[in-house]
């Protein structure tokens, strides 16, 4: 018989799964965040797809990237989601925008892989899930 404090202990050691969020506006970035750090994940943050590039290009355990569309530089978040499919089609990818319109990408299900913003975290967070399988 365990007891709840080795319980926890277990839980607390589990691997967080990680969670790249791209998001060129700081403050829904920092809030979507903050809202999947106290949910268990752990989050690293890009500004842009060309942040997001060498985050993935440099780290092997990223398992979800959740990406705004819209975003200036070179790369938006379907020229994103595409690099990701060629390179690391492993990782799911999660779409949002609040102006464009679901889009058509490599690897994604309009229904199952794009939120359209403005969105509730909790949304953002059940869908993160459900990619994951958790």
């Amino acid at each position: 018989m365990t007891n709840a404090a080795s319980t926890c202990t277990e839980c607390d050691a589990a691997p967080k799964s990680v969670i790249l969020i791209v998001e060129d506006e700081v403050i829904i970035r920092s809030l979507v965040a903050e809202h999947l750090r106290e949910t268990g994940f752990t989050v690293i943050e890009a500004a842009n797809a060309a942040e997001a590039v060498v985050v993935l290009s440099t780290q092997t355990d990223i398992d979800l990237v959740f990406s705004d569309i819209t975003m200036p530089g070179a790369m938006d978040g379907v020229a994103l989601a595409h690099w990701i499919h060629e390179r690391r089609g492993e990782i799911p990818v999660l779409l949002t925008s609040g102006a464009a319109a679901a889009p058509d990408a490599p690897g994604l299900s309009a229904a199952e892989r794009f939120v359209r913003k403005p969105y509730l975290l909790e949304e953002v967070e059940d869908q993160i899930r459900r990619l994951l399988g958790d």
